[in-house]
């Protein structure tokens, strides 16, 4: 048997005002650090989250989301750094769930980056080339 992959999808909604809010919020975060407005850049980087996380298909997120969450349990509750054992542990729980947020949010976008890449460099090639071979012992 012979498989050919030719596209990566990870994409859950092609609206084309997701990637306009990423844009936008990733614009709008960096005037508001540039001019020293937290409201501003804090807006823009929830637009872009949001917007992050609407393009990419929800099992991507859960995946991502889970693995966040055990990393950030492992960081500040199981494992804290010295900085961290003074914490009270509702903060270190806090501090859990952002960080699965953050990671959630951050390699959707390279998941959704590297595909896009995959994709625009993969178009005019061959893909990926994968070959399955049936042994005689192995039965469905």
């Amino acid at each position: 048997m012979s498989y050919q992959v030719k596209r990566i999808d990870p994409y859950w909604m092609t609206h084309p005002m997701i990637p306009v809010g990423v844009v936008a919020g990733a614009v709008l975060a960096l005037v508001g650090h540039q001019s020293d407005k937290a409201v501003v850049g804090i807006a823009g980087l929830i637009v872009a989250g949001i917007s992050v996380v609407l393009a990419a298909k929800p099992v991507i997120s859960a995946v991502l989301g889970t693995l966040g969450v055990f990393g950030g349990l492992v960081t500040f509750v199981i494992l804290p750094q010295p900085q961290m054992v003074g914490m009270p542990i509702g903060m270190r729980f806090v501090s859990t769930i952002l960080f699965a947020l953050l990671y959630m949010v951050l390699m959707d976008a390279l998941v959704l980056a590297i595909a896009f890449l995959y994709n625009l460099f993969g178009a005019g090639m061959r893909g990926i080339g994968l070959d399955i071979e049936e042994t005689a012992g192995e039965e469905a």
